[in-house]
């Protein structure tokens, strides 16, 4: 048992690093690192911090691995909150002012919308939570399926041709939510 958990580790590992690697012409030399994260060498500076990480979901006879790409800024104080993008529009159960006007100001932007509603994601969360704002974005290939009886594990493909419209996404969202922290931190200071 111990052993297949190795294999599995070191297949999910194999996975993301092929998948980070689609970003090597956009984003740089792709790096594993020991907990399984990978870095990227040469990130613009709008995605500095820029990671690929690894998700496990575990089912009765196997689950799944899925890349999650984070990037976290830090922001004006806020409440805690979830933005989740959804049927084509982000929502939120906060009813809090700044947090809706985050929400129209992520609607606001068209060419982010179309890319999202084209880019086969498993899911795309922003969290706000105290003075963080960290943008979790997980296309649906790129992870790793497994069955643990019989023991098969199956890297799942990243569609090669989502990479630019991931990309542009990553950095239209970076920069309408770095504008929204700047907007918090201008009104803390006041």
């Amino acid at each position: 048992m111990f052993q297949s958990r190795i294999k599995r580790r070191n297949a999910a590992n194999e996975a993301i690093l092929k998948t980070s690697s689609l970003f090597a012409e956009l984003w740089g030399e792709a790096k594993l690192s020991d907990n399984g994260d990978v870095h990227f060498a040469g990130l613009p500076h709008t995605l500095h911090g820029l990671t690929a990480t690894q998700s496990w979901q575990r089912q009765l006879m196997g689950g799944s691995m899925s890349v999650n790409l984070c990037l976290t800024r830090h922001i004006g104080q806020t409440e805690h909150c979830l933005l989740r993008f959804r049927s084509g529009c982000f929502s939120s159960k906060s009813n809090n002012t700044t947090v809706q006007r985050l929400i129209k100001q992520l609607h606001a932007d068209s060419v982010l919308i179309t890319t999202l509603q084209r880019l086969d994601l498993a899911g795309l969360n922003i969290t706000l939570s105290g003075n963080k704002a960290t943008i979790t974005l997980s296309p649906y290939g790129g992870g790793l399926v497994f069955l643990a009886l019989p023991p098969v594990r199956y890297a799942v493909a990243f569609p090669k041709d989502q990479t630019e419209m991931t990309a542009c996404a990553l950095e239209r969202l970076e920069r309408i939510v770095s504008q929204y922290g700047n907007t918090l931190s201008q009104k803390n200071v006041h």
